[in-house]
């Protein structure tokens, strides 16, 4: 079977993660990188020997002029529906980084381009499904462990002084919320198996922020089956950080499952506490992804997080963005009348 060709757009600090990830197998190449910025491009084809990867001054002279497969894009999230759009116009295959896009509008530009692409992949990484320990306590939860689930906190204390090109991150309105806690709200969804009803919620910027924008939300969100998640989060924690799922409490009739500050995933409430078994993610986060993706490509299938999926998950977080500029509860259903 032919290699799979990538082109790359983004030079950034993830287009270096998904490097090492491609290069870890044996099926696929990086043909082009797009970015605006030639020093960053040469650097990652000196220091990934990408010797034949033809350099592109940005995405969309790599959209106009390149040939590849499918393209990994990597750029600042308000380009993602422009780009992905312009790589399904070509016909490519598309594997974005999160989030797809930063409102409800530009989401939908991107599922309707999708739907009139229908042989072509489209798929969002949302990398933290596929952690060990989120798998364990996704297993546990699905086994019945703890029985009937009603109520799950998640507690997040992150702190994010990694620069952005051009600081576009730092200037965002929302940047916790739409540049990090959509891992959280699509976690939100993976783990229960269930869909949101109804958020309330609050994106502030404490006083010592160093974004100009929101860098903290606390938000409540009632599911379909009655469970209610209780939800807090910060990118500008002082002192005291968790890891970057944060600590999750999961709370059902028969007991309570806890993903802790070490990564270990314990069972409380039936004897003694115990911890749960943990299986290695083959490739890694970023490995299973990346065969996620090709294996969709392959069969001919949606894979895991395809468009759709993706955009349920998004449509939470917006609603928590808009039910704070509201001050009211916002039902989850008003952003995807589109999709019905």
């Amino acid at each position: 079977m032919a290699r799979f060709r990538f082109m790359l757009w983004g030079a950034g600090f993830f287009a270096r993660k998904w490097l090492e990830a491609i290069q870890a197998r044996g099926d696929c190449e990086v043909v082009g990188i797009g970015s605006r910025s030639a020093a960053r491009a040469e650097e990652l084809r000196r220091d990934f020997t990408l010797g034949s990867a033809v350099s592109y001054a940005g995405w969309e002279e790599a959209a106009d002029k390149g040939q590849a497969d499918g393209v990994l894009i990597t750029l600042p999230q308000s380009l993602h529906p422009e780009a992905t759009l312009h790589a399904l116009a070509r016909g490519w295959h598309v594997l974005v980084e999160k989030p797809l896009a930063l409102d409800m509008a530009a989401a939908r530009t991107v599922y309707e381009g999708s739907r009139s692409h229908p042989d072509r992949v489209v798929m969002v990484n949302q990398n933290f499904r596929w952690r060990p320990h989120i798998q364990a306590l996704r297993r546990g939860m699905r086994e019945g462990l703890i029985g009937r689930v009603g109520h799950l906190m998640f507690e997040c204390r992150q702190q994010i002084r990694r620069k952005t090109v051009d600081g576009w991150r730092e200037r965002m309105a929302e940047p916790f919320l739409l540049d990090y806690a959509i891992h959280h709200f699509d976690l939100m969804r993976y783990l229960t198996g269930d869909e949101p009803v109804r958020v309330t919620g609050l994106s502030f910027r404490p006083p010592w922020s160093w974004f100009d924008g929101n860098s903290a939300a606390a938000a409540i969100v009632t599911m379909r089956n009655g469970l209610v998640v209780d939800y807090g989060g910060t990118m500008v924690s002082q002192g005291l950080e968790t890891t970057q799922e944060g600590l999750i409490t999961v709370i059902g009739d028969k007991g309570t499952l806890h993903l802790d500050g070490k990564s270990q995933v314990s069972l409380h409430g039936q004897g003694d506490a115990r911890n749960l078994p943990q299986e290695p993610i083959p490739g890694g986060e970023l490995g299973y992804a990346l065969a996620e993706f090709l294996g969709a490509i392959r069969a001919k299938q949606p894979p895991e997080t395809h468009v759709t999926e993706h955009i349920r998950s998004l449509a939470l977080l917006l609603a928590v963005v808009e039910s704070s500029r509201r001050g009211s509860p916002v039902e989850v259903a008003e952003l995807l009348d589109f999709m019905k």
